[in-house]
């Protein structure tokens, strides 16, 4: 049987243990949110988002909130994937950092950052991949890859029918697109990689 010193040394031990991987574990935030802590990130972006032709409406958004403080990307990205967000922040005479290092680790690669911390722990500060809403819908690749294109009027109708959101995003055919050759993109991509029918 334990004394009650051992039992209250025990304790201490395990308060500190629990001290150490909580200080540990802000660390590992710090380098996976570009150096900030995860309660100050108002959205990120992964790698593979940052790279597709469309701009994500939420971090222009996030850069517009009143509590935003910085942009920051990762340089390894490249350039011209990160040009139209540096663009966007200039427009909106926000601060932008390009961040390089070994020490951030994982996949992020843009933040908008506060300066005081928010109460965003339950909230997913990733924001949901555009290609996700497509494949969650049943739909494709081909689908979110061709988006501000002309598609079919049967492309056209099943995302009317299953992303009616997204809708705006495409232009139907028109008889004179069809008159000059033109395809589907959409259907030509499903033939080629193979896709959903």
């Amino acid at each position: 049987m334990m004394t009650m010193d051992e039992m209250n040394h025990l304790d201490l031990l395990d308060k500190k243990e629990k001290t150490m991987n909580h200080i540990y574990n802000i660390q590992q935030q710090k380098s996976y949110y570009l150096g900030e802590y995860r309660e100050r990130v108002l959205v990120a972006l992964k790698e593979d988002q940052l790279i597709e032709d469309e701009l994500y409406p939420e971090v222009i958004e996030a850069m517009k909130d009143k509590r935003a403080k910085v942009l920051k990307l990762k340089r390894s990205v490249g350039l011209q994937y990160l040009k139209p967000y540096i663009k966007e922040a200039e427009k909106l005479n926000f601060r932008y950092e390009l961040i390089d290092g070994i020490s951030y680790r994982g996949d992020i690669a843009l933040i908008v950052a506060t300066e005081e911390s928010i109460d965003n722990e339950e909230d997913d500060v990733v924001i949901r991949d555009v290609d996700q809403d497509f494949l969650d819908a049943g739909l494709g690749y081909e689908f979110s890859k061709n988006q501000g294109k002309h598609v079919c009027n049967e492309c056209h109708l099943k995302i009317e029918d299953k992303l009616p959101n997204y809708i705006d995003k495409f232009q139907r055919l028109t008889f004179i697109d069809k008159l000059l050759g033109k395809q589907c993109p959409v259907c030509r991509d499903r033939k080629k990689y193979g896709g959903n029918k």
